[in-house]
């Protein structure tokens, strides 16, 4: 053979070869995709009722029926949205079972078909990917244990952060969350797990050491997971936080007159029953004493000094 001809059959080999294993290997993920979503869920017929009586299952998945009662039950399936028939199933005797496979997104309701006060319903919707953040609040620490929400943060202080984050889709996840300041990145927290439809809260500690005074919004970011289209929940903005003097309680940029009559009445309210203002309560031991009165002295000094 020439090696002309050895050259074209050889490039033809090669070419099927590739186009075979092009078409193979799409095929056989999407099988083994297949094979692993699926999933049977048992529905037991007993004392004439459905138990569970509502199901929520994913296109693939089957259905066991399984009767325990001392009667045939044929079970008649109806759409939800306009009654008419989907399915009759087989008779079911006693201590018999019945499958179905589901393989299309539809909402059904059905019945023992000569028993029509048993109904059940199964819903086959296409399972969903959604992280979301439900609500961010600043807080400072008062005591150890007792949170006072603030918008307020002393200069070179640190403020904490929580946001609130649920898993509002069907499948487990873990995903990361940012806490961010005027868009700027105070810190992400990697790894955070949700299973399916439950919440919980992510902490963050804000450090405004080399942060400018001024007025400033708080976010935070649900980073999205693997197959999400709805994102407009990924993140939410918390109003705004005031960065400012330490002892300036009103957030007008100054320490004056105003803040000298908060700060007193604040000291006058706990020492008559009332509780520590956080705000007042400068090194955080839970009252509004000496110590924070110096504090207090230093703080005004320090912005009335040339």
């Amino acid at each position: 053979m020439n090696t002309l001809k050895l050259s074209h059959a050889k490039r033809f080999v090669t070419t099927v070869i590739a186009m075979s294993l092009l078409i193979t290997f799409p095929l056989s993920a999407l099988l083994i995709r297949e094979a692993a979503a699926q999933t049977t869920h048992e529905v037991k017929i007993t004392d004439f009722a459905f138990v569970p009586q509502n199901l929520t299952i994913n296109p693939g998945d089957t259905v066991l029926w399984n009767n325990t009662d001392p009667v045939i039950h044929t079970l008649w399936f109806v759409y939800v949205a306009n009654g008419s028939t989907y399915l009759l199933s087989d008779p079911i005797p006693p201590d018999a079972t019945w499958t179905h496979t589901f393989n299309d997104a539809v909402e059904l309701q059905y019945y023992s078909f000569d028993k029509l006060w048993i109904t059940g319903f199964i819903n086959v919707t296409l399972g969903v990917h959604d992280v979301a953040v439900t609500a961010v609040e600043t807080f400072k620490t008062v005591c150890g244990n007792t949170y006072h929400p603030v918008n307020i943060v002393y200069e070179n202080c640190s403020v904490s952060i929580n946001a609130t984050v649920e898993n509002q889709g069907d499948f487990d996840e873990t995903f990361n969350v940012t806490a961010k300041y005027n868009g700027n990145t105070i810190e992400t927290i990697n790894g955070v797990y949700l299973a399916s439809h439950t919440s919980t809260n992510v902490t963050f500690t804000w450090d405004t050491v080399g942060v400018a005074k001024g007025n400033y919004t708080i976010s935070a970011y649900a980073w999205p997971v693997l197959g999400e289209t709805d994102l407009g929940d990924n993140t939410l903005i918390d109003g705004w936080v005031v960065v400012t003097w330490l002892g300036d309680f009103d957030c007008d940029d100054d320490i004056d007159f105003d803040d000298i009559v908060k700060f007193a009445d604040a000291y006058i309210l706990y020492w008559t029953g009332g509780s520590a203002d956080p705000l007042c309560d400068f090194d955080g031991d839970c009252d509004i004493d000496f110590d924070d009165i110096v504090k207090f002295a230093d703080a005004y000094i320090e912005y009335w000094s040339p």
